[in-house]
């Protein structure tokens, strides 16, 4: 019984009917069920005179009925049990695929940021340089701080929502500092995010869209609204602010932004999240609801 159960299921389950060989399967246990079905029936036989005898029929005809339909039922039962081990263990292995395929695109999605927020404040720094300014090392200080955060804590999978609240912060001080005037730009934070978790630089990319496309060069009433609100284990994030349509400044890198995070919210916290993005008239509106998880 053993070995009918056992070469069934890892040599003609596995080798003939996963490999939808179905005429040749078909043979081949029936083979099976015969051959052991025979010699099953020959060892009962001899035990018929021993002091075993009363668990075994004593009829010819009853005991290779007996014994046939024992061996068939064994080579079913280990049919359905290889073909579901076969199943789970090819659903682990898409899931493992899947999870690395997400990693990697992950990683990838990360790697767009690095570059982006690199080029967006170097170009800062470069124009205070030109003309002089004093703030020109100040900005360098900062941008090594923010760099630190980007290059470091940007690998981790998660990190505290306490970090990158205090990425958003270090972002706009470096931004404010390449004006010579007090820009209308505003912060608010609600609730405590001590101990909440939440993956790198999932937030900046929005933050970095406002400051990318708001009008402060050409509109004197020109704003940036940032509310983070905080309830139980989930986060509000929404960004508003003045645009102008006629003189958007474009992105020639590629525009990793938005698009970006779309993809990052769905691998990540697919089913968890709501993103709604507005483009009114003169004001760019993006609310983000997502739920997070404790540290």
């Amino acid at each position: 019984m053993a070995f009918a159960f056992y070469f069934n299921a890892l040599i003609l389950v596995n080798h003939l009917l996963e490999e939808k060989k179905w005429n040749l399967f078909l043979l081949s246990s029936l083979t099976l069920v015969f051959v052991t079905g025979f010699f099953r029936f020959f060892v009962l036989k001899y035990f018929q005179s021993s002091e075993l005898s009363f668990a075994v029929p004593v009829r010819p005809d009853r005991l290779a009925l007996f014994s046939f339909t024992t061996q068939f039922l064994i080579v079913v039962i280990s049919t359905i049990f290889q073909l579901i081990q076969n199943r789970v263990r090819r659903e682990r292995i898409d899931r493992e695929i899947i999870e690395r395929q997400n990693e990697a695109q992950l990683r990838f999605l990360k790697a767009q940021i690095n570059p982006h927020f690199l080029f967006n404040t170097l170009n800062n720094i470069y124009a205070l340089s030109v003309m002089g300014s004093d703030k020109t090392p100040g900005m360098i200080l900062k941008l090594s701080e923010l760099l630190r955060y980007v290059i470091y804590d940007g690998r981790e999978k998660k990190v505290l929502l306490e970090a990158e609240i205090e990425h958003i912060r270090k972002f706009i001080e470096l931004f404010q500092m390449k004006s010579p005037e007090v820009l209308n730009i505003t912060m608010q934070v609600e609730g405590n995010p001590k101990g909440l978790l939440i993956e790198p630089m999932i937030l900046i990319p929005v933050v970095e869209n406002c400051f990318k496309h708001t009008d402060f060069d050409t509109n004197p009433d020109a704003y940036i609204k940032i509310i983070l609100a905080i309830h139980d284990k989930s986060i509000k994030f929404i960004t508003l602010n003045t645009k102008d349509d006629t003189n958007r400044q474009k992105d020639k890198t590629g525009g990793v932004g938005l698009e970006n995070i779309k993809k990052r919210l769905e691998l990540n916290y697919n089913g968890k999240f709501d993103l709604i993005i507005q483009n009114k008239k003169q004001i760019f509106e993006v609310n983000l609801n997502m739920a997070l998880i404790d540290e």
